[in-house]
């Protein structure tokens, strides 16, 4: 079907038990792989045909036109780039990312770039010619807190990281798979329960990532008054050791202890940006700055794929679907998945 689309197909190995919890991804090579499971329609959020799109922008063994001769690489490519949602929310973003980013300083570009290294080659080593062992992918997860240590601030909602285009596209190919395989877990996990009000789980774009981002904008917007209102008190002419050691400091540790998030972004955010606003527009510029961050920032896909990360180490119900944890249920331990796009119907969807 080289010619008229696109057919992909895999199988996805879980571990036993009560744990939503992939172990390895195997991508079909062969035309003999499709006998026994014939490729269908895909999803209707097209989850199962970008996890394979996604795969192929990653690993370089399965996306030679020598290894898998059905498929057309110049074709799967286009097909990731006009149906993947999450690439052009990236790009919508950015732009405003890009304006915040000039007003913080910078993290050094000589430790971005060694990051970017050694990052990569960690992704490539892990590459087999079969698919992925996800058990290796742990070893990103160690680059990425080494990371975190060197630059002194935490991943979330950092604005002063700005990676190489090469790199933020290899991030959002990652980034890509990983959602979108948690994508399909939850999709079979779905289609066999017997009440979807209360059994089903659920795959979200923010609230997986950042939930009750209202929340932290209410705490933040406390934090950023309080700094604000007591910055009087800590220098300048009515300063007063007393107030700053009695009230200031013992106020600022315990928001950082109990709404450490909401500190995190007034933290990274500029005094010039923040000044500026009044009131309700603060709050309304707070929650867009979130979402900004985590849909268009290279730290953002940095935070994602940390987090899908720790739920394949961990089970996806000790990190995402925290409602599963105490219960007791059969996973099947394989799930085998084709499906197939024709060219007519790709380019109904992306227009």
């Amino acid at each position: 079907m080289k010619r008229d689309g696109i057919r992909l197909g895999y199988h996805i190995t879980l571990a036993q038990g009560s744990t939503f919890k992939p172990l390895s991804f195997h991508f079909w090579k062969q035309a003999s792989d499709f006998e026994k499971t014939q490729p269908a329609t895909p999803s209707a959020y097209l989850s199962d045909l970008l996890l394979g799109v996604s795969f192929l922008r990653l690993n370089s063994y399965c996306s030679s036109p020598l290894a898998v001769p059905f498929i057309d690489p110049s074709f799967a490519q286009e097909v990731w780039s006009g149906l993947e949602p999450h690439r052009e929310l990236f790009k919508k973003s950015q732009k405003r990312i890009e304006s915040l980013y000039q007003e913080v300083k910078p993290v050094s570009p000589a430790l971005v770039k060694e990051f970017e290294q050694r990052f990569s080659e960690v992704l490539e080593r892990v590459q087999q010619p079969w698919g992925y062992d996800l058990r290796d992918f742990y070893e990103l997860v160690d680059e990425i807190e080494k990371f975190e240590s060197q630059i002194g601030n935490p991943l979330i909602y950092s604005l002063n990281v700005k990676f190489s285009p090469s790199f933020e596209e290899k991030l959002l190919s990652l980034d890509s798979f990983l959602f979108h395989l948690r994508s399909v877990v939850a999709l079979d996990h779905n289609a066999h329960i017997q009440e979807p009000a209360f059994e089903a789980v659920h795959v979200d774009s923010v609230q997986d990532y950042i939930p009750r981002a209202d929340y932290v904008v209410s705490d933040a917007v406390m934090y950023w008054n309080f700094k604000r209102l007591a910055k009087p008190w800590v220098s300048g002419s009515q300063s007063n050791v007393s107030v700053d050691k009695l009230l200031v400091e013992p106020t600022l540790k315990a928001f950082k202890k109990y709404v450490h998030n909401a500190c995190f972004l007034i933290d990274q955010l500029p005094d010039s940006f923040l000044s500026q606003l009044g009131p309700d527009d603060l709050e309304e510029a707070l929650y867009l700055v979130q979402m900004d961050w985590l849909m268009g920032s290279g730290s953002g896909l940095l935070f994602k794929v940390r987090e899908e990360i720790f739920g394949l180490e961990n089970g996806y119900e000790k990190v995402f679907w925290h409602e599963w944890q105490d219960r007791h249920w059969q996973q099947p331990t394989t799930l085998k998945i084709a499906c197939e796009l024709s060219q007519n119907d790709y380019h109904k969807k992306a227009a």
